[in-house]
């Protein structure tokens, strides 16, 4: 997964306070909290609001999962503890295991503190707080990443300010300038800062970059951009309407998860209007194509949100919307739908290897983005046949039935060989979403062969 823009990151110092709530309870007097406590100052409590806007005295507590590579555990944020807020985690699971301890930490743990976390006296656990520095990790810092989109997430990982050459992996050299600049102003009597970002819009792939550059110093834009994969120019289409700023963070990475969103050179800057005139025409002249959708960048955050937009019958994808990371997120929600619909076969042939299938659209995507998600309006097809539907060699009739263009075909012998057994007839019934009569009709007249 590349970047997602921040909109808010939380550091905690990690001091007695700290560690004795997130060691785990031992029965005793001073490890009993399972929740790190906040502060209520207005300049705090405005800033968690602000990303939290459901955070009130009066209202339950919003529900979180903290995730971490490879794992994540639910959690809360209460308004109130003492009069204070917090970050809660369930008892019975005990804290994040990003934000514990483990005897050997190292790049491939979700921990990285050391210590023995198996202790069960406060004396004894109180001393592997005194000994983590000695073990060369300096002194560790709980961080806490809320994504823009991402509501109810929050993203934790633990970095260590000057440890020795063994734990160089989890550096606070790793963190932003932004956000290493919080550090600083903590301390054992001071234990908490945070930060709001005003980070927005698609990271680029370095590809994107390198062809952008290449498209402002062209000579002939239009000749470079026929050039282009259609893959490649829907990414920098979708960049160029909604260009990174600010800091993002790839949730699938460890410590060396940040960047920054790049700047464009002067000349690409102000060609970028014009640069993303010309690839939406281009781009708009051809048919949508699902197979090259497939291969887009996927959020599986995005995918997520789309899958329970599905199960509610809403299956609009405005424009207003559709960046790259979005269009590939949205045809991978929509394939696993309608290739389950037929149960992973294509609809046609029966061949069944996965990566032989492609969920193509009735009614393409450039043509109607309120049916874009719809199971309806797409069938389950292997790749030959994927190629002859969407170019209108084989088309699907009111009923059902397949009908072979002779005509389109020509004189390709090994062409119509391998599509005239399927003429006339029926394809493989769905499960449950059977194709809209009125979505084959529009197939038909977009490829200039209803009868």
């Amino acid at each position: 997964m590349s970047g997602l823009p921040v909109e808010w990151v939380i550091i905690v110092y990690y001091g007695s306070s700290a560690h004795r709530a997130t060691y785990g309870r031992l029965g005793g007097t001073k490890y009993t909290k399972d929740y790190i406590q906040l502060y209520r100052t207005k300049p705090f409590l405005d800033s968690i609001t602000k990303v939290f806007p459901a955070l009130s005295p009066n209202a339950s507590p919003v529900p979180l999962t903290y995730k971490w590579p490879g794992g994540q555990t639910t959690g809360s944020l209460v308004f109130r503890s003492a009069d204070r807020p917090h970050l809660k985690w369930e008892t019975i699971h005990g804290a994040p295991a990003a934000w514990r301890m483990t005897p050997s930490p190292s790049p491939s743990t979700a921990e990285t503190i050391p210590g023995d976390p198996t202790l069960v006296s406060d004396v004894l656990a109180d001393g592997e707080l005194g000994k983590i520095s000695g073990k060369g990790a300096g002194q560790p810092y709980l961080v806490g990443v809320k994504l823009k989109g991402e509501d109810g997430v929050l993203h934790l990982r633990t970095y260590l300010e000057n440890p020795g050459a063994a734990f160089s992996w989890a550096g606070t050299n790793f963190l932003p300038r932004d956000v290493n600049d919080l550090l600083p102003n903590l301390s054992a009597n001071k234990a908490l800062a945070w930060s709001n970002f005003e980070s927005q819009g698609v990271l680029p792939a370095g590809e994107v970059l390198s062809a952008l550059w290449q498209l402002s110093s062209s000579d002939d834009p239009v000749k470079a951009i026929e050039k282009l994969t259609p893959a490649l120019a829907n990414s920098i289409v979708g960049y160029l309407k909604d260009p990174a700023r600010g800091l993002f963070f790839d949730p699938a990475k460890s410590h060396d998860a940040w960047s920054q969103a790049p700047v464009l050179p002067a000349e690409t800057e102000r060609k970028s209007d014009l640069l993303l005139s010309l690839l939406e025409s281009q781009l708009s002249a051809q048919h949508s194509d699902d197979l090259y959708d497939e291969d887009l960048v996927v959020s599986p955050e995005v995918v997520d949100a789309f899958n329970q937009q599905m199960q509610q019958n809403n299956y609009e994808v405005p424009d207003s919307l559709a960046t790259v990371k979005v269009r590939g997120s949205a045809q991978k929600a929509f394939s696993d739908a309608v290739k389950k619909n037929y149960e992973y076969k294509c609809a046609v042939t029966g061949i069944k290897t996965r990566s032989f299938l492609v969920a193509s659209h009735i009614v393409p995507w450039s043509q109607d983005s309120t049916i874009r998600l719809d199971p309806a309006n797409g069938i389950c097809l292997s790749l030959l046949i994927d190629r002859a539907f969407e170019n209108g060699y084989l088309l699907v009739n009111d009923d059902l039935t397949i009908r072979v263009d002779r005509d389109r075909i020509g004189s390709d012998v090994a062409l119509r060989e391998s599509l005239m057994p399927y003429d006339t007839k029926p394809i493989r019934a769905p499960i449950a979403h059977v194709p809209e009569a009125s979505y084959l009709q529009r197939r038909r007249q977009l490829v200039g062969s209803e009868d």
